[in-house]
This record gives structure tokens, sequence and C-alpha cells, in this order.
């Protein structure tokens, strides 16, 4: 319990006057010895307002939980997969990082569209559109070796 009036001085047998504010900091920090700690209590209550009948403020009461809005479910996808570089080339995205901008709707990564499309989000009549839309920015085309194998032209 703190004082309740630290602005008060307390004169203490054998002590220079002291306010209760500065007696309580010095219980605080320690510098009073554990003897002289339990005799406090009832040397400066009248002085500083120790005394337990002065009541302690009253807690606001805790509200009522309130029950948590239920959140809107994800919709489950209504359409079949959709690979945005066009069927079986999902796994040729040369750039997933690219941005695709698509009319009325936010911009959004190669990758992530490539991801809503295998969950089924991309409807069919937009899917079939999207590879002529998508190639150039998302890199769908697989590199080439022209010389095959991976080798490089060696007279470029």
């Amino acid at each position: 319990k703190e004082v309740d009036f630290p602005n008060a001085i307390i004169e203490l047998p054998g002590q220079a006057p002291i306010s209760c504010g500065n007696l309580q900091l010095n219980g605080f920090i320690g510098s009073i010895r554990v003897d002289e700690c339990e005799e406090l209590p009832d040397l400066i209550d009248e002085v500083c307002g120790c005394d337990p009948r002065t009541p302690e403020p009253t807690p606001e009461p805790t509200p009522e939980p309130t029950p948590a809005d239920t959140p809107e479910p994800t919709p489950e996808p209504t359409n079949p997969a959709c690979d945005i570089c066009g069927e079986d080339m999902s796994l040729f995205i040369g750039n997933p990082n690219g941005i695709v901008e698509l009319p009325g709707q936010p911009s959004i990564t190669c990758e992530r569209l490539q991801a809503e499309g295998s969950a089924g989000f991309i409807p069919s009549t937009t899917c079939d559109r999207l590879p002529m839309i998508v190639n150039s920015i998302c890199g769908c085309n697989p590199p080439c070796s022209v010389c095959g194998d991976g080798k490089e032209v060696d007279f470029p």
C-alpha cells in the first residue's frame, strides 16, 4: 500500500523530518532496515495515511466479454484449376514476381495469380484469356536453347 499523503512531513525519533513520499521511496529502494520497516506502519499511519481503513480505489468492473463476430467464410472455389500460362504450363512461370494488372482487380504477382488459379478461384472464361495477357509479364514461355541441350550459340 502506498501512503495517502506523500507531501505530509513525518518526524521519527532520532531522524530528521522527512516527507511521507520520500520515506516511502526509501522503503521501495531498500534503504530502510527490515527491523525499522516493521515498526514504521504504526509510527506513520496517522500522518502519512497508511490506515487500511482508507479505501482502495474501486477498480473498474471488467466488462463481460462480447462474442467475437463470426468472420465471413472464405469462399470455396467453384472453378476448375487454371494454369495462367496455359494448359500444363504452370511450371514455366519464369517471372513469379511479375505484376499483373487486370481491369477491375487489384494488382497481383504472377505467383499469387497462379496460386489463385490452381485453387480454382479464377473463372474458366477468364482463365482462357489469361495466357495471352500474362505471357510476357510472367515469362510463361519456357527457356529455349536453340542449339539444344543448354548449349549457347558460338557465333552470335
